[in-house]
């Protein structure tokens, strides 16, 4: 008689006070002048809210176009009394100022599309990330591959949860940025010799949910300090989301190849859509803008309120809603795309295509369509100013794998008919048992779709005709 086991547990998150801080721009009004807000969700032991003051300094940066200008939050508009990067925030209200700043307001990057990447320019505390998120390179030199099996391979589970089943592949800047990308030279990072962002540097596994915070997005990852000091990344939630806090958190992730200059331009992906309210305020902003906007703004760099709103992220989404879209709006931040798992030998999504580089060999692939997904985050507890203890990563439970998927039809050796004849009646005499036929059977229903474990990539390969050597 088997067991009939009880309802999971619902997680039940302590009922915490909420606090949502503003960031605010001292060159203008305090009626208009709030750049955008984000949750305190690095709660001390008492579960009092507070947030990483390092953590809003690098997305005050960012917005602010990451001129190399000595920045610093203070809880004036005169700004004479910096607040200490290391410590924890815990008021209502905060501004951002720049040193030598005499050309008031200093200018507001609007969205990620405007913004430059700063090479060679990272911040100190994200280049201390590198050590830590080098992993071992793949045991099995593999023939012609794909991004979807070089990240099982590399990755082997969800980076955040630890789990091995309904993975997916998560790329870091979205495949929807391709202009992005390929305006700021951001091959240069890729591991491969490839210019795409089909890149293992640009992509981690990700359980499907988790996947969709990530692209919300929900949730973020980040350098914070461990209690030796050293910077460890970590999942950050950027909204309220008290069951998210719960399991994730400032949960550190399990080691990773991802490239830190992915990980600081998908940061400032995930900040710029809080900027439309800032944008939407009936307000002329000074901005920084590309020069085919220039245009727009005038001797001073002020760009007219009613344009104000076409670089609002938020905005173009309302405009370009489709039916089968949630209608975003100012409090929420917008989402990415659409979410699609993704299988060996695809790479999924709505309304756009990319060039889909080769990971682990010269071979070059066929176009295929864009995808990008994401979810979750959980809670953090301090024990000084400077940050929270970080939770460790989650160890994997169970050792499966990821779902294939391709529209192609499965790949099989040329063979001349009278060869194929031949072979045919061979296998039907020295295979009584029918194993080939059955191995075939297993092939095409991988191909279809069915779950492949790890260990069957090897047997995936050597069934479709490659060589695969160990190493």
């Amino acid at each position: 008689m088997f067991l009939v086991r009880a309802p999971t547990q619902v997680p039940s998150p302590a009922q915490h006070q909420q606090l949502q801080i503003l960031f605010r721009h001292p060159g203008y009004n305090d009626s208009s002048n709030v750049l955008f807000r984000l949750q305190a969700t690095d709660r001390e032991n008492d579960g009092q809210p507070g947030l990483f003051a390092q953590l809003a300094l690098d997305a005050c940066t960012i917005v602010a176009g990451d001129r190399g200008r000595q920045g610093w939050l203070s809880l004036s508009r005169d700004g004479k009394v910096p607040i200490e990067p290391s410590s924890t925030l815990r008021t209502r209200n905060y501004y951002f100022h720049l040193a030598t700043a005499d050309d008031e307001p200093y200018p507001i990057v609007p969205n990620f599309g405007q913004w430059v990447y700063p090479h060679d320019c990272l911040p100190t505390h994200w280049q201390q990330l590198a050590p830590n998120v080098n992993a071992a390179p793949p045991t099995v030199a593999l023939a012609p591959s794909n991004l979807t099996t070089a990240l099982l391979m590399r990755d082997g589970s969800c980076r955040l949860s630890g789990c091995c089943e309904q993975q997916q592949v998560a790329h870091v800047v979205p495949q929807s940025e391709l202009s992005w990308w390929r305006a700021n030279g951001m091959s240069r990072y890729n591991t491969g010799l490839t210019a795409g962002l089909d890149d293992m540097a640009n992509a981690l596994l990700l359980r499907a949910d988790l996947h969709i915070a990530f692209d919300t997005p929900r949730l973020a990852f980040v350098p914070k300090p461990a209690t030796d000091g050293s910077m460890r990344l970590v999942a950050h939630v950027l909204g309220s989301s008290p069951e998210l806090e719960l399991l994730y958190h400032n949960r550190e992730l399990h080691p990773t190849a991802v490239s830190v200059d992915m990980l600081y331009a998908r940061f400032a992906w995930s900040i710029f859509p809080l900027l439309c309210a800032f944008l939407e305020s009936d307000t002329d902003r000074r901005l920084t803008l590309r020069a085919s906007d220039a245009p727009l703004a005038d001797a001073w760099g002020f760009v007219a309120a009613a344009d104000c709103e076409r670089f609002s992220i938020v905005a173009n989404a309302r405009r370009s809603q489709s039916p089968k879209k949630r209608k975003p709006n100012c409090d929420a931040t917008p989402e990415a795309g659409d979410t699609a798992e993704l299988r060996p030998g695809t790479s999924r999504s709505r309304g756009c295509t990319t060039e889909a580089d080769n990971i682990l060999s010269d071979v070059s692939s066929a176009k295929r369509p864009c995808q990008d997904p994401p979810l979750s985050a959980p809670p953090s507890e301090h024990t000084s100013p400077s940050l929270a203890s970080l939770l460790t990563p989650i160890s994997p439970s169970i050792d499966t794998s990821l779902l294939p998927q391709g529209p192609q039809a499965m790949p099989t050796p040329p063979c001349p008919q009278l060869a194929q004849a031949w072979l045919e009646v061979e296998r039907q005499r020295s295979d009584a048992d029918g194993k080939w036929n059955k191995e075939q059977d297993w092939l095409r229903h991988v191909w279809a779709g069915q779950t492949m474990r790890a260990d069957e990539v090897k047997r995936w390969f050597e069934g479709i005709g490659y060589e695969v050597r160990e190493v």
